[in-house]
């Protein structure tokens, strides 16, 4: 056993002996080193700048006014900035800037845009006898008003105040009276060539109507002029499309079942 220690400490030092000395770890050199800091120093800016441009953006569903016209969109202008750098150089900023898009600009780039041409020749035709803004289209917006909705089941068009409503469509009156948010407001049941759908014209002004529950009216006929009743902004026409129970988008409802 003795003998056998001898042998494994001989071996150790052996080992020992012909391995090469431990010597100080290579160190960078000085352009290394700067150049790691320069890195550093742009991921961490690099951060702060994308920390920067997400805070505070703003709302893409806000509403536009009772008097927006068809062509005026109102964007929101946020600053940015790039870093660059070079090996050897200060790291360069570079500020600009880029637009959040609208409500309505949104919107307006779904449906392929407000423009319209109002043709009332057809079994189906407007609500209105000319082409008039849109103020806040169909689905989410910011509510304009403390009892407005978040979700806009209908077209708001800038008619003005105490303009004429016509019947989309030959129907039965189904409501012609004073209500909550709708105010003033006529609803029409259709039946056309087999297909059915509920028409609604809410916030006309006060007693404007000319029909009652019941009455059978014909396409084009004088429901009411607009107004600003119930939860409203200002003078407009709020027009729905409902069938089966749900609102569809009546602006594109109108383009695709009026005469072109």
């Amino acid at each position: 056993m003795a003998k056998a220690n001898r042998r494994a400490r001989a071996a150790v030092k052996t080992s020992l002996a012909t391995r090469p000395p431990a010597g100080p770890k290579p160190h960078k050199s000085v352009g290394k080193r700067i150049w790691s800091g320069i890195v550093s120093v742009v991921a961490l800016a690099l951060a702060a700048a994308f920390a920067l441009a997400t805070v505070g953006s703003p709302l893409l569903f806000s509403s536009t006014s009772a008097t927006a016209s068809v062509s005026h969109i109102s964007k929101s202008t946020i600053t940015s900035q790039a870093i660059t750098a070079a090996p050897g150089k200060d790291p360069a900023v570079e500020r600009g800037s880029f637009e959040a898009l609208s409500a309505t600009e949104l919107y307006a780039l779904q449906v392929g845009g407000l423009d319209y041409t109002v043709n009332n020749s057809g079994i189906i035709r407007w609500p209105f006898d000319s082409a008039v803004p849109i103020n806040s289209p169909f689905g989410y917006r910011a509510a304009p008003c403390a009892g407005c909705s978040t979700f806009h089941r209908g077209t708001d068009f800038d008619t003005g105040d105490m303009a004429p409503v016509y019947a989309v469509a030959a129907g039965t009156v189904t409501a012609s009276e004073m209500a909550g948010t709708y105010g003033q407001y006529v609803a029409l049941s259709h039946d056309i060539n087999g297909k059915q759908f509920t028409s609604i014209y809410a916030h006309l002004t006060a007693n404007s109507e000319k029909v009652q529950v019941g009455d059978t009216v014909t396409e084009g006929e004088l429901l009411g002029l607009t107004g600003s009743t119930g939860e409203s902004t200002g003078p407009h026409l709020d027009f729905e499309i409902d069938i089966d129970g749900n609102a569809v988008d009546s602006f594109v409802w109108l383009k695709a079942n009026t005469a072109h």
